[in-house]
């Protein structure tokens, strides 16, 4: 065999290697790009998307060059990733427009203690300010406002960043019993309080939680503005989230399916639904009706403000200052708004306690913080965050 068939040979070897390259990688490409498009998040779609289109960008001149079927099938494969894609990307800005992280909804650097240009300051009594190590602590997220301004308040100025933070419910009674992270507990946390589950965790660790109250709350239904029903009954409301009550014309809206949805399990406010909900099992929830951050149930239910057909629910304080959202309103509940005034006169049905809770032997500066709570400056501190404050009540045990 000379050189020139030799040449002849390697060339075709390659010809074939680089039609079978050039084949498989765009299906390959392309099957990607499906699974990724129908995923709950698209976190491989701009790899599966960038690797489809350079498939087809060298299929068609392969095809160009040697065969127009290539071509044919190039452009075909295109257009059909381009209006399965815009149909799915569609129907998902138009229902369910899905933030990963709370941390991107909500400013939280706003409220952090010697940082935040929102973040509260008042003047203590000096039997107050703490000095010597601080209590590490952890909180809802809508209480983050309120003791990131006590930290500002009492505490020697420092970065708080890693002591004081804000996780959710969920994790932050994890970070205080400690039994999930490989960290030291927090000594504290603020909390809506304990759910019979995270009672139970307490239990099995055989810790019991010190629940002091200091500010009280109102626990708030919403529906996208667009919806004309404005209040709903509490019984109502059990009907809808047992599955009893599915459309909103039996309580005199439009004839529309309702969409209620949920938090994740073991939030703050998930936990307030089940005390209200009582014995009356709650409907589980399809996968796209669960979301995690306050935030985003929010921006969920605002999401439907085209059909108006979704409810949602969270706490008055987090939708109203920190989560301001133009397309939600705040439902009555038994013809009674949550307002601060109706929260303050006990009207209003569903109202929840806000609490310093921890598990172990309170320090001398845990104790002086939740005894600030309870000062003239530490009830005006309350009131310019914008809850309602409580007088000092007798610390509660946490038991099952």
């Amino acid at each position: 065999m000379d050189a020139g068939e030799t040449l002849s040979v390697i060339w075709r070897v390659f010809v074939q290697i680089a039609v079978a390259i050039f084949v498989l990688l765009p299906v390959w490409g392309y099957a990607c790009l499906i699974i990724a498009l129908t995923m709950a998040t698209s976190q491989f779609l701009v790899p599966a998307a960038t690797v489809f289109f350079i498939g087809i960008f060298l299929m068609i001149h392969f095809a160009l060059w040697k065969q127009k079927i290539f071509l044919w099938i190039g452009c075909c494969l295109m257009a059909l990733a381009l209006l399965f894609g815009g149909a799915v990307q569609f129907h998902r800005r138009w229902t369910v427009d899905r933030f990963a992280q709370l941390s991107s909804e909500v400013r939280w650097w706003e409220y952090a203690p010697f940082k935040g240009k929102k973040t509260v300051q008042v003047t203590p009594e000096a039997q107050y300010r703490l000095s010597g190590k601080i209590p590490t602590m952890d909180g809802a997220y809508a209480l983050y406002p309120v003791y990131a301004a006590v930290v500002q308040s009492i505490c020697p100025r420092n970065d708080y960043s890693q002591t004081v933070r804000t996780n959710g419910s969920d994790v932050t009674f994890a970070r205080l019993l400690g039994n999930q992270y490989k960290e030291q507990p927090v000594d504290l946390i603020f909390s809506a309080p304990p759910s019979q589950e995270q009672l139970k965790d307490a239990a099995e660790l055989k810790l019991t939680y010190e629940i002091t109250p200091f500010a009280r709350e109102a626990f708030v239904f919403f529906v996208p503005s667009g919806n004309p029903v404005s209040s709903l009954t509490q019984e109502q409301i059990r009907g809808i989230y047992s599955g009893k009550i599915t459309n909103w014309k039996e309580v005199g809206g439009p004839d529309l399916a309702i969409k209620p949805f949920q938090r994740n399990k073991g939030s703050g406010s998930q936990t307030m639904l089940q005390k209200i909900m009582g014995k009356t099992p709650i409907i589980p929830p399809i996968e796209e009706d669960r979301v995690g951050g306050m935030g985003g149930i929010i921006r969920d239910v605002a999401a439907y403000r085209n059909s108006g057909d979704a409810i949602g629910f969270t706490f008055r304080f987090f939708s109203t200052e920190m989560f301001r959202n133009g397309s939600i309103k705040l439902l009555s509940v038994d013809g009674i708004a949550p307002t601060l005034e109706n929260i303050q006169n006990g009207s209003y049905p569903f109202l929840t306690d806000c609490c310093v809770i921890t598990c172990r032997p309170r320090s001398e500066n845990t104790k002086k913080l939740i005894a600030f709570l309870f000062s003239p400056a530490g009830q005006e501190l309350i009131r310019k965050v914008g809850y309602i404050p409580l007088k000092p009540a007798a610390t509660q045990q946490g038991h099952q």
